[in-house]
């Protein structure tokens, strides 16, 4: 390919780096009541993004000023021979003085960039480094504190004969009487010779994902949801550019779950709207609450059951579309996930890890698919290498959050702070690097992906515009990360990935761990409300697994809070929502009988539990436990059936047991007075003592015979005059007539 030089190309760096020290001497003896630059650093229109790269450079401008330049408009993003290209760029006074008598000129170098490692060399250039290209002048008007203006230029790549395929470097300097006040470097793409060329597989992947939560608050959830999938907020706006591009989506299902079951209407309608959008691209789910995969790996939480922190459950229960993959996992971003990590993600069946931040890094020259697999003790993972300046470059040119994108300072790297780029510029950016890929491996480009973080707000129609620009050129396939998946690693030397590297924002091990023993202490319990048991452990994982979501590093002195939260709710679930009632001594003075206790249900279902009690001497026995049904929110005496074989005072522990036999709440004593045999032998002098009274009483009777006071025959006739001496009986009388009409009075005597 040749390249045709113009004639300034020899004399202007030299005398552009003359001009430079010459301006700088001046500055420094003059002083900044001459100079506008007095005041801070240029203002970005978005805010800039701190970042460190691993083996890698910042994929924006290091160049600043007082005057902010920026290029926000290339009428043909890949020029053609015949090409006219306009380009505009902004102009901003970001000083507290006044700008006056400034100039713009805009220079374009002949020579085309196929190597990325120029690009990058370009693209970090200081404010005052040299500029080739023969410049063409635009006065600018006085520009107040903050004020902006536009300037246009036209360029025609005929007039330099440009050849080849390939970036050009294009510079919009502004300066006046001083020297240089702002530049903004950027990119002209021509293709001279419009050859076909095997274009290179490039994905973008994006998540949908919740912001920190209070666990102990679930209403907040829904609030926050609404909020970031409002008009021109985060959710709001993958949503956009998944419906419009081929932006492939990590989709936590919880989110979906809170979306699909509100009552929130537009909240209802962003669902509807997110899974119309995932069935036409590759979705992949990540485990519900989007847990931090190192902290439970550090922290050796393994299990990987249905109701474990990689299965927590989700809101309503809400059922993930079978076209959606589950073998992706997506460490934090900001860190190089170590081999414990993905291991992790290997044995829960998720095979497919995201690898980001600089992390196996191909050692050799070029750039080589981003595909690598990583030896594990659980199996081979399938890691999708992150190609880190792609990524920086366009979340720099589409992210509004002003928040940390790719990389981070967890690990002690310093951040190199970069500006935000405009769409126009990430555009020619990622036009500039691709070609570069392509122009080193024309026969067989290789398949890459970008990765924006979770907190990627994204400038939705700017980020379509850039994915479509991508897709339209000739040496670029915008597809989905099934594509990369897809393709085998290839033998290249990497760097490896650390054995243990613990961040400082994850979770604590001792903390993982107190959640982890929370977590089984909770689906145990459930066992009490047998079929309705999901009524328990369903929010009390769900609320044990939120302080584990990514989303809570962001604050970790607010996690810690959250944490022990979740915990002591916990404990009062599991020990004092079903307890038993103290009572006072008891005696008991049978050989064989029941001892009532009485178990109190504080939950909102009904519940199954086994009362055992525990003597803590052989002198009372108990035959067996006993299990009782208690209805929700109610108390009930359970009697338990026990055998006395001596006589004393007993201590008895009383424990509340699950139906698979844990114990629930903490021991209750008492004390239990043992008199046995006492109740048959009460009831035989019971009766002896009745039968003595009986007897007592006839002997009393018999004893002082008849009563002095009793009337005799004798003291009767002397009181009514009657004879002592029986009369004689008298001779029968006639009968004397008895007229018609008359009654006859009878008398009855009682004979001697």
């Amino acid at each position: 390919m040749t390249q045709q030089p113009d004639s300034s190309r020899s004399s202007a760096p030299r005398r552009t780096g003359t001009i430079s020290a010459v301006l700088l001497a001046v500055v420094a003896l003059v002083g900044p009541t001459t100079l506008p630059a007095s005041a801070t650093g240029p203002t970005a229109e978005r805010a800039p993004a701190s970042t460190a790269f691993a083996g890698g450079v910042p994929a924006t401008a290091s160049a600043q000023g007082p005057v902010r330049v920026s290029v926000v408009d290339v009428s043909h993003p890949v020029a053609k021979p015949g090409d006219e290209v306009t380009i505009r760029a902004k102009v901003t006074n970001t000083t507290h003085a006044p700008v006056t008598d400034a100039v713009a000129q805009m220079m374009v170098d002949w020579e085309a960039l196929t190597s990325r490692s120029d690009i990058a060399e370009w693209s970090t250039a200081d404010l005052l480094d040299p500029v080739r290209g023969v410049p063409t002048s635009q006065s600018i008007p006085d520009l107040a504190p903050g004020a902006s203006t536009n300037v246009t230029f036209t360029y025609d790549p005929g007039v330099q004969a440009l050849q080849g395929f390939g970036a050009r470097r294009l510079a919009i300097a502004v300066g006046d009487a001083t020297g240089r006040l702002g530049i903004a470097r950027s990119f002209l793409m021509y293709d001279a010779d419009g050859l076909e060329r095997e274009p290179m597989k490039l994905s973008v992947l994006a998540s949908v994902t919740s912001p920190p939560t209070d666990p102990a608050d679930p209403s907040t959830a829904e609030i926050e949801l609404a909020r970031r999938t409002a008009d021109g907020q985060r959710l709001d706006g993958v949503l956009r550019v998944a419906e419009k591009t081929d932006l492939s989506l990590a989709i936590d299902p919880d989110v979906m779950g809170v979306a699909a079951t509100s009552k929130d209407e537009a909240l209802k309608e962003w669902s509807k709207r997110m899974l119309a959008a995932a069935r036409n691209t590759a979705t992949y789910t990540l485990p519900d609450h989007d847990p931090d995969l190192a902290a439970l790996a550090h922290a050796n939480v393994r299990t990987t059951g249905s109701r474990s922190f990689l299965q927590a459950p989700r809101t309503g229960d809400w059922e993930v579309p079978a076209s959606w993959s589950s073998s992706l996992a997506w460490p934090a971003d900001g860190i190089v996930p170590d081999t414990e990590t993905v291991d992790l993600a290997v044995a829960a069946d998720r095979p497919n890890v995201v690898v980001n931040n600089g992390g196996l890094a191909y050692e050799g020259d070029g750039t080589v698919t981003g595909r690598a697999d990583v030896n594990t003790p659980s199996g081979t993972a399938r890691a999708v290498v992150t190609d880190t300046i792609l990524t920086q470059a366009f979340v720099s040119a589409t992210d509004l959050s002003g928040a940390e994108t790719v990389s981070s300072t967890e690990n002690g790297a310093d951040a190199a702070v970069t500006t935000g780029a405009t769409t126009a510029e990430g555009t020619q950016r990622l036009l500039a690097e691709t070609a570069a890929i392509v122009s080193q491996t024309p026969y067989d480009p290789p398949s890459l992906s970008i990765v924006a973080p979770r907190t990627w707000t994204p400038d939705a129609e700017g980020a379509s515009t850039i994915l479509k620009e991508l897709d339209g050129a000739d040496w670029v396939d915008t597809t989905t990360l099934n594509t990369l998946l897809a393709q085998d690693a290839q033998e290249v030397p990497r760097t490896p990935l650390p054995s243990h590297s613990a961040s400082k924002a994850e979770l604590g091990t001792t903390e993982v761990a107190e959640l982890e023993r929370a977590r089984d202490a909770v689906v145990t319990f459930s066992s009490v409300a047998t079929e309705d048991s999901s009524q328990i452990w369903r929010p009390g994982v769900a609320r044990l697994a939120a302080p584990l979501a990514v989303a809570q590093r962001r604050d970790p002195g607010l996690r810690d809070l959250f944490v022990r939260q979740a915990l002591r709710s916990t404990t009062k679930l599991t020990q004092k929502s079903v307890t038993v009632v103290p009572r006072q001594d008891i005696n008991f003075i049978t050989d064989v009988g029941k001892i009532p206790v009485r178990v109190r249900n504080g939950l909102g279902v009904d519940v199954t539990i086994t009362v055992v009690l525990r003597p803590d001497h052989p002198r009372l026995t108990v035959d067996d436990r006993t299990t009782e049904t208690i209805p929700a929110g109610q108390e009930i005496d359970v009697q338990v059936p026990v055998r006395a074989i001596g006589s004393g005072d007993v201590e008895v522990t009383a424990q509340v047991l699950t139906p698979t036999g844990a114990k629930i709440s903490d021991d209750s004593s008492f004390q239990v007075r043992v008199r046995a045999g006492w109740e048959e032998v009460g009831t035989w002098i019971a009766a002896g003592l009745v039968a003595l009274l009986f007897l007592s009483g006839i002997w009393r009777t018999v004893r002082r015979g008849r009563s002095p006071y009793r009337a005799t025959r004798e003291d009767v006739e002397e009181a009514t005059g009657t004879a002592a001496e029986a009369p004689e009986p008298a001779a029968p009388a006639e009968p004397a007539p008895v007229a018609s009409g008359d009654t006859v009075d009878s008398v009855t005597v009682r004979a001697e």
